[in-house]
């Protein structure tokens, strides 16, 4: 892929490096924190049965051997704890639009998810798994065998009951002969304690370009169960957002395939437990027509005054935007522009309904272009109070991701070293002068 000559980088670095990071106001910390001490890249964050923050990256083993590991923090963000090793995850081929992603069930299950691509299949990758430790193998390697096109991809996962210590055999997602191709995927927990999944899948009925959008619904210990199509044609390289809200309603938002050529994000929701979902629903329109890949997908938040969405588009200008919804996904309302450089955006809410945008940017044009982590603060009704730029362009930043703490947001990106990629984070606060 071509993204992966872009996150390549094999040098060495001590756990005690810092970075200096450019501050806008005086609740953000002065520096970057390196997590990582080997070449690293693609963040991810969540949090695990008892509430900790959880930040996860891909490891570079060799120049095309990864794997994904973890780490927790017990202090509320503010240090991380001896890394994990998600030991089946060898077979992962990183890409930072379909990023490995865990999920810690209310059980103490961990899942943790990751893409295969078909070149990394034909690399011989997926070879016996028995050269790492601390695997427990609950049947035989269930590796599919390579798909037809070379740019097809394949979702895995393996669950974990003893807090990371050993890991079940890695396994598809999907085993259905006809699917091919899985991508792109998010993973959300419902109320009950389970975990739903989205992802694209080639499995569609009609001949026009896209994908199809499936989800699947742990039960138990016995993995994602229940597989059905949500809806077609998506565009086919762009991030799903998935989202579940306090009444247990299940959101999604993705790129479709619109009219044969147009590439809008489209909103959806079911209310009765994924079985059903309404109909699609522009979040703008856009009219995006383009026939590339914009490999930059939406996401999407909720809080008491209701849903809000960010995205990249190049229609009617390439920006990155954002819009809210308070009727559910009936109307959208509040169009405006974060940022006419950014991409890839990520965004929450704090417990004072506080919400968080934080995307990657160019910071500096030239031959020598550079890029940065932008962040913006919005109070509940998602009107701006603040602004800022979380690094200096020497750090070369991207790919953000952003969780809940308390009262403050955890933030995570790929940054580059003097000894190359590595993950940085931060803890940024709201601004002092500004109310809910």
């Amino acid at each position: 892929m071509k993204q992966l000559t872009l996150y390549i980088c094999a040098w060495l670095c001590s756990w005690s490096l810092k970075t200096a990071a450019h501050t806008q106001t005086d609740s953000l910390q002065s520096v970057t924190q390196i997590i990582a001490d080997h070449a690293s890249l693609i963040p991810g964050l969540t949090k695990d049965h008892l509430k900790r923050p959880v930040l996860s990256w891909v490891e570079q083993l060799t120049e095309n051997r990864f794997r994904m590991r973890y780490a927790i923090s017990t202090n509320n963000g503010k240090s991380f704890e001896a890394p994990v090793i998600v030991t089946p995850s060898i077979t992962l081929s990183p890409h930072a639009e379909n990023a490995p992603k865990l999920v810690f069930k209310p059980s103490g299950e961990i899942i943790a998810i990751w893409g295969v691509t078909s070149t990394s299949l034909q690399q011989g990758i997926e070879k016996k798994e028995g050269s790492d430790e601390h695997i427990h193998h609950n049947g035989t390697n269930t590796i599919k065998s390579t798909p037809k096109s070379k740019y097809a991809g394949q979702i895995y996962y393996s669950q974990s009951f003893d807090e990371g210590k050993n890991w079940t055999t890695a396994r598809p997602l999907v085993n259905d002969p006809e699917g091919n191709d899985q991508r792109y995927f998010d993973v959300a927990l419902n109320q009950d304690g389970e975990a739903i999944i989205i992802w694209l899948d080639n499995r569609k009925t009609t001949n026009q370009e896209g994908s199809a959008l499936f989800m699947a619904t742990t039960y138990q210990q016995e993995g994602f169960q229940q597989q059905h199509k949500i809806n077609e044609t998506t565009c086919q390289c762009c991030r799903t957002k998935l989202l579940i809200d306090q009444q247990n309603r299940i959101h999604v938002v993705y790129r479709a395939i619109l009219q044969d050529s147009i590439r809008d994000m489209v909103h959806q929701v079911s209310s009765d437990g994924g079985k059903t979902f309404s109909t699609p629903k522009r979040i703008h329109d856009d009219n995006w027509i383009v026939k590339t890949c914009p490999h930059t997908g939406p996401t999407m938040t909720v809080n008491q005054s209701g849903l809000h969405f960010a995205w990249y588009s190049a229609s009617p200008k390439k920006a990155t935007y954002f819009t809210s919804s308070t009727d559910n996904g009936t109307s959208f309302t509040g169009f405006t522009t974060l940022s006419e450089t950014a991409r890839h955006p990520q965004m929450h809410t704090l417990a004072n309904q506080l919400i968080g945008v934080v995307w990657d940017e160019v910071l500096r044009m030239g031959e020598t272009p550079t890029t940065g982590i932008g962040m913006e603060w919005k109070n509940r009704e998602g009107k701006t109070i603040g602004k800022l730029t979380l690094t200096i362009p020497e750090e070369m930043a991207a790919y953000p991701v952003i969780l809940p703490l308390e009262d403050a947001f955890l933030l995570a990106y790929q940054v580059k070293t003097p000894a190359g990629q590595r993950i940085g984070w931060k803890i940024a606060s709201p601004p002092t002068s500004t109310t809910p």
